[in-house]
């Protein structure tokens, strides 16, 4: 549910942040620019959808799938690549809110059930993890990341386990304080399901950290 009636005032905010990535991506990787910059423009989507809403969550995932440069031991170069490469994904992510935005300024999308839902339920009948829906701006670079693995799942068996298993290591990551003690029941399923699928959402497990409890 939308926090801001004023549409044309929320697009104008996300479209204020859009005009500093070209500035932005001058500067040092993840420097104090950036950081300002990253944490102002989560606060203003908060403004707009309110607290832990999908697209609070997708903002802040969005350009991690595979950067891993944020450690000290890769190279300049490889650093600012990655940099920008994140960037570029941000400034998509915030360039589909505006569509969003414009969409329901026009009415053309009622508001349902699950737009109420914060992002970490996947209760109903919506399926994030069906091929339609994960390729929509909905689906956050994690979802898309779950989706990756359990599509190439041909034993029923097999995909039923792991949905169970991704999808609560995914709401456990999206709480405020997720649980390691809960995380890692899930993570050891993840590492002895194979190396692949494991190192494909490490980059989300980096992202959270700094919030995991215990």
């Amino acid at each position: 549910m939308l926090q801001i009636e004023d549409l044309e005032a929320a697009k104008q905010l996300i479209e204020m942040q859009l005009k500093d990535i070209e500035n932005i991506g001058t500067k040092v990787p993840y420097g104090l620019e950036y950081s300002f910059w990253e944490d102002f423009t989560a606060k203003i989507i908060d403004r707009i959808y309110g607290n832990d809403s999908r697209q609070s969550h997708g903002f802040e995932q969005a350009g991690r799938g595979g950067c891993y440069s944020v450690f000290d031991t890769y190279s300049e170069h490889q650093r600012r690549e990655d940099f920008l490469e994140i960037l570029s994904c941000k400034k998509e992510y915030l360039e589909n809110l505006i569509k969003d935005l414009d969409i329901r300024s026009q009415g053309n999308e009622p508001e349902t059930p699950e737009d109420n839902k914060e992002f970490g339920n996947l209760t109903t009948e919506f399926d994030v993890y069906s091929e339609e829906t994960s390729k929509s701006h909905d689906a956050s670079p994690l979802d898309h990341a779950i989706y990756e693995i359990l599509s190439k799942i041909k034993n029923p068996a097999l995909l039923k386990e792991a949905r169970l298993n991704l999808i609560s290591l995914r709401d456990e990551l999206l709480k405020s304080n997720p649980s390691w003690a809960n995380l890692k029941y899930n993570l050891i399923w993840l590492i002895e399901f194979g190396k692949e699928e494991f190192f494909s959402i490490l980059p989300f497990i980096a992202l959270y950290i700094r919030k995991i409890s215990d």
